[in-house]
């Protein structure tokens, strides 16, 4: 009974043991903003509160200064910070000069122009102070679309010096969990000091492998069951996979997109015929100019003529399949009322990842997870000018490190997943896993479409050592 309760709601699931709770925890609600999710944050004293984005994907806090709005930068936000004569622990660190600490900082959707503060940074009652580590933006060049931004609320991997500038370890966290509601409803994160926590299990556990940012092996996706070929990253092909709150998008190389995009198309019975017809239809067209054009040049005795810069056979058939892909989407009101339509129409995305130790992603190793992705977790509907369509959930990044191509796993995963870190001791942060369920999706709304705020399931975890 108490395990079906706490499977209700995301908020009760995470906030229901404060209760008996002895050491300090704090548990704050994630106010969906539609590309991100952002939480309340006091800095300081008193505390001025601002909505920021929360990110484990850098580790700095970023607020909004009141010199932004007085350089009127694009898209600032209605709340801005000041520090002089407003917080009694504000203090602007100078160089030798006189002049503050300047920094560019740059992010996925553009840069921030900051400099460095220090001041008293709060979640709930869990406080820290922010030594010359505080950034406070005074103008930016971030994507036009972005509107009303406050900041932004780092979670990431702190890492060598720049972990003396993180929150979580000024503020001595111990553990942190996330996870997002649908687009109406607001997701949780949850901080926990204290050295007690609930017993995990160990084979669930999956170490972090990056330096930089919280990462794990990544092996490719499998379609439909996890018995079936990886379309990529499989074998002696390395690659990685950056869970990050902060990025709207699931984000990968523009090949492996293609090859998925094809493969889902392929094993997607609609869309399969779709391209078949599609394909007769082109070559019955081409047939005439494509026969004189071969006759004229063998009449010639010439070769051929093909651009350098023309995708392969192979290649155009998969763009072909892509298109057809996406254009079924684009018309989900025709064959899609609810998520439940999604995923029965749609072929599941297995995720294959492990952590450090296991580069392998042996499914049989209990450092190898196989990540759970329905048709409703990567397809999203809109809509515009009263109509409705859906859309892949998908990216396209270039992000190439030593170690091989990077996938980017956005806020989908927070959707489908609750995520947990911790540190305990001198460790650094973990995420671990939980059980999976199974919930009626709803009726398909007319302007989006997600998973249904109780399809919290399988929390998986990786640590750093």
């Amino acid at each position: 009974m108490w395990l079906q309760v706490l499977l209700s709601s995301c908020l009760f699931l995470e906030c229901f043991s404060l209760k008996t709770r002895e050491l300090a925890d704090s548990c704050a609600a994630l106010k969906n903003r539609q590309s991100y999710s952002a939480v309340s944050i006091g800095v300081g004293t008193p505390p001025q509160h601002f909505d920021l984005v929360a990110d484990t994907g850098s580790s700095a806090v970023i607020v909004t200064h009141c010199a932004c709005q007085e350089a009127s930068c694009y898209g600032y936000s209605s709340s801005c910070f000041t520090g002089t004569n407003r917080s009694e622990t504000f203090v602007l660190p100078k160089d030798s000069e006189g002049d503050p600490h300047l920094l560019a900082m740059e992010f996925g959707s553009g840069v921030i122009y900051g400099v460095l503060a220090t001041d008293v940074v709060s979640l709930g009652p869990v406080k820290a102070r922010m030594n010359e580590s505080l950034v406070l933006m005074y103008d930016h060049q971030l994507d036009s679309g972005i509107t009303d931004f406050e900041g932004i609320f780092g979670l990431g991997l702190p890492y060598g010096e720049a972990s003396a500038q993180s929150w979580l370890r000024q503020a001595a966290v111990q553990s942190f969990s996330m996870c997002f509601s649908n687009f109406e409803e607001d997701g949780v994160l949850r901080l926990l000091r204290g050295a007690k926590h609930e017993p995990m299990e160990e084979a669930l556990q999956m170490r972090n492998v990056g330096k930089y940012h919280w990462a794990l092996n990544f092996h490719g996706i499998s379609l439909g069951n996890a018995t079936t070929p990886v379309l990529f990253c499989g074998g002696a092909s390395s690659c990685g996979l950056i869970p990050d709150s902060g990025t709207t998008l699931i984000l990968g190389p523009p090949d492996h997109l293609l090859e998925l995009f094809a493969s889902l198309c392929d094993r997607w019975p609609r869309c399969a015929a779709a391209a078949e017809r599609a394909a007769n239809a082109s070559s019955a067209q081409s047939i005439g100019i494509s026969d004189w054009i071969k006759h004229a040049f063998e009449r010639w005795g010439l070769p051929p003529i093909r651009s350098p810069f023309a995708p392969s056979p192979a290649t155009e058939r998969k763009m072909a399949k892509r298109e057809a892909f996406e254009s079924l989407l684009s018309t989900c009101s025709a064959w899609a009322n609810s998520a439940e339509d999604l995923d029965a129409e749609l072929p599941e995305l297995l995720w294959h990842v492990s952590g450090a130790g296991d580069s392998r992603g042996d499914a049989n190793s209990g450092n190898s997870q196989v990540l759970r992705m329905p048709g409703s977790a990567y397809v999203v509907a809109v809509g515009y000018e009263g109509r409705m369509g859906c859309v892949a959930f998908f990216g396209e990044i270039d992000l190439v490190t030593p170690s091989g191509p990077v996938w980017i796993l956005g806020s989908a995963i927070f959707y489908e997943y609750v995520v947990k870190y911790e540190s305990w001791s001198s460790e650094p942060l973990k995420l671990h896993r939980f059980h999976r369920w199974n919930v009626t999706p709803p009726a398909l709304p007319t302007s989006h479409l997600q998973r249904p705020p109780e399809a919290l399931k399988l929390q998986w975890a990786f640590s750093s050592t």
